[in-house]
């Protein structure tokens, strides 16, 4: 699916960029109120170095069957530099710490931004959270 996602700002100050992803057609809220509670800038790893990471959480208000957490890290013009995805069950929370790419060098500046996708099984259906994170310019050729 492609769609034109506004990034940031409104009206004439918006930052539009066309997109791609597959978001699954449930639209209802979480009974247990899961939501994507935040997803880092993108960041140095402390416990890989050289490297730039994004991290993020999902959150329920109680444990629920299974979490699925899904993360990527996208450089410039959106491109897709890594996803990983985290699986808990009978869990309250999830959390993801190891979306990273390792710098080909520190000269060139490349703008980076992570995005979670999270999903919670509620009684055997599932319910759909997403959350963007702010974009950060590093000095990380990749």
């Amino acid at each position: 699916m492609g769609c034109r996602v506004v990034l940031w700002g409104t009206g004439s100050e918006a930052h539009v960029e066309t997109v791609s992803f597959t978001v699954p057609s449930v639209v209802d809220p979480s009974p247990a109120h899961c939501h994507i509670d935040w997803v880092a800038w993108p960041h140095e790893a402390d416990s890989v170095p050289g490297a730039i990471k994004v991290n993020a959480k999902s959150q329920c208000d109680r444990a629920v069957e299974e979490l699925d957490l899904s993360v990527t890290l996208f450089g410039d013009n959106m491109q897709t530099l890594r996803k990983t995805t985290e699986k808990k069950n009978n869990a309250a929370y999830i959390l993801n710490q190891g979306t990273y790419i390792v710098c080909t060098n520190t000269k060139d500046k490349h703008t980076f931004r992570g995005a979670a996708m999270g999903t919670s099984w509620e009684n055997g259906k599932p319910y759909v959270q997403f959350l963007w994170g702010a974009p950060k310019e590093w000095p990380c050729g990749y």
